[in-house]
């Protein structure tokens, strides 16, 4: 949530619900039920002040806009196997991936989706070894956004480029290792910018998170968790001339590491 007062999750059941501290008690946590999305089985959703937006791959996405102190329903995109969204253009548009290896555009609540990148990897169609689009965005200085990384089964990312007036995508890097191939059914935490956006963190390799340079593809160290530890989720973290990694493991151990030089 905007500055961080809060936590916005999406249950299996289709409620949308908002955790928020209490002031007086920084350890109690308060629930709020925002809205309920529907019985239909979602994958991800995705959140932007007074936006909201919920992925059904059989289905489409659905949005939501808070107005005059409601969250109202906006017209769903019929988009099928949507796996991952992200708003961005501050709400004003949503970005999504499927598992077909389309990344696509459509501006919110009503505008016309655009496919701007077709990733040739096969992807397979069970929900744990599908497309993948990560909470980062490169912006310009302009605020507009010019890259974005997607995350495919078989340990393989892409950096895709948004370039021209046309806005179409273009892949400019890879992250894979030799060997890794498109067929394979294990999963990595989806690929994230880290350093200010100069590297990239992504693929699990026994039990090491790979550091990526972003333009040159390659890689910069690992980050080894020890024997039998698997990291499940990774975010980074700047903070004035530092910056930080974060990674979390299926057996509950915290990591904070700092970022290695992006040369």
């Amino acid at each position: 949530m905007l500055d961080d007062n809060g936590v916005i999750t999406l249950g299996q059941d289709g409620v949308i619900s908002k955790w928020t501290r209490n002031a007086s008690n920084q350890n109690h946590w308060q629930w709020a039920k925002l809205l309920d999305a529907g019985k239909e089985e979602s994958i991800c959703f995705t959140y932007s002040r007074d936006r909201l937006a919920v992925a059904f791959p059989r289905f489409g996405v659905k949005v939501w806009l808070w107005i005059k102190g409601t969250w109202q329903p906006q017209r769903s995109i019929l988009r099928q196997n949507v796996t991952c969204i992200k708003f961005v253009e501050d709400g004003e548009a949503l970005l999504g991936g499927t598992s077909d290896g389309v990344l696509w555009y459509c501006q919110v609540p009503n505008g016309t989706l655009r496919a701007y990148a077709f990733l040739k990897a096969k992807m397979h169609a069970h929900y744990f070894s599908l497309t993948h689009l990560t909470a980062d965005i490169i912006y310009a200085t302009d605020d507009t956004w010019t890259s974005a990384l997607v995350s495919q089964v078989g340990a393989r990312a892409h950096l895709v480029g948004i370039q021209g007036m046309d806005r179409k995508g273009k892949i400019e890097q890879v992250y894979a290792i030799n060997g890794d191939t498109t067929s394979d059914t294990k999963q990595s935490p989806p690929a994230v910018f880290v350093n200010g956006g100069r590297s990239v963190v992504f693929h699990n390799r026994e039990s090491s998170c790979l550091v990526w340079n972003k333009g040159k593809g390659e890689i910069l160290s690992g980050l080894d968790h020890g024997d039998n530890e698997q990291a499940q989720a990774v975010a980074g973290f700047d903070r004035s001339s530092h910056s930080y990694i974060v990674t979390g493991t299926a057996q509950g151990l915290l990591s904070w590491w700092n970022s290695p030089p992006d040369q």
